[in-house]
């Protein structure tokens, strides 16, 4: 964590009320943002910076330097110390529960959330995108996906979905190899960037390099705006909302799964009876795998 600087209070008394002690030592663009975040703290937990930097009307760049001048790392610690300032201990594990639920009652409410994050996803998705998303599938001859830490899995499901129709895709969790696979990628072929927060640095910066490289790029995300959105040429929005201390909860990975779900059938559509023979083909081959 960067060193706060003087006049700045220590970590332990809250962030909200560190940005309150200091403002006076702020630039005023800076004392703009502390402003909002003090009015709006509960929204901004859930905000991509892109999002912040549009409603506070700054750029994001300020954003940053106002965290630093904060003594905070960057904006995901500042999300973080404002998500430990305002939620419930219990929020820790799963921002729904409480601990004085009983099994029945923790059980009830997760699964609710799960619900609500595939219907909220529902109405979040738009058709229009998943079909041009599907018809670059379609034609790409390879097709990269990246995610990290709980969007890889994500990732790989979406490799495996794809394989079945016969698609030439690779799913990626290391930055490095991201890069690398990026850099490779030609006009023509198709990178899928999988981020809840659209603020995962790795999976923004492949998806960057693939446009770059002339690719066709895709973003499924939580935000929009965010980085990853600034890097896509599709956006598939999904709408499962948690703290950022809950960042590898079920709920997100719910709804990219079934957001992919809808993709991989959208692409089955669109390559026909082709995609048919090849998923009898693979069922044929599979057959000999299980008792």
């Amino acid at each position: 964590m960067k060193e706060a600087k003087t006049g700045i209070a220590g970590l332990s008394v809250g962030c909200l009320n560190r940005i309150q002690s200091a403002m006076g030592t702020f630039r005023p663009a800076e004392r703009s943002i502390a402003e909002f975040i003090i009015e709006h703290s509960q929204d901004v937990i859930r905000m991509s910076i892109s999002e912040l930097a549009r409603d506070a009307d700054v750029g994001e760049s300020t954003i940053i330097r106002f965290c630093r001048a904060a003594g905070l790392a960057g904006y995901q610690e500042l999300k973080l110390s404002l998500a430990q300032d305002l939620a419930q201990p219990s929020h820790y594990i799963h921002e729904a529960i409480s601990f004085s639920d009983s099994v029945e009652g923790l059980s009830q409410k997760i699964f609710q959330s799960n619900r609500a994050a595939l219907d909220n996803t529902a109405r979040s998705l738009d058709p229009k995108m998943v079909e041009v998303a599907a018809a670059a599938a379609v034609r790409a001859e390879r097709i990269a996906v990246y995610g990290v830490a709980s969007s890889y899995h994500s990732a790989s499901a979406a490799k495996l979905k794809l394989m079945r129709l016969h698609l030439n895709v690779e799913a990626f969790g290391d930055g490095h190899m991201q890069a690398m696979s990026a850099v490779g990628l030609r006009k023509g072929d198709l990178a899928i960037g999988i981020s809840h927060s659209g603020s995962t640095r790795d999976v923004v910066d492949a998806l960057t390099l693939a446009r770059n490289a002339e690719a066709t790029t895709v973003a499924i995300t939580n935000y929009s705006p965010s980085p990853l959105t600034k890097a896509a040429d599709v956006v598939l929005l999904t709408a499962s909302w948690e703290t950022p201390f809950a960042g590898e909860s079920l709920g997100s990975a719910i709804a990219q799964l079934a957001t992919l779900d809808v993709l991989s059938a959208a692409i089955a559509i669109q390559l026909g009876e082709s995609c048919v023979q090849n998923i009898e083909k693979l069922a044929v081959a599979m057959m000999g795998k299980r008792y």
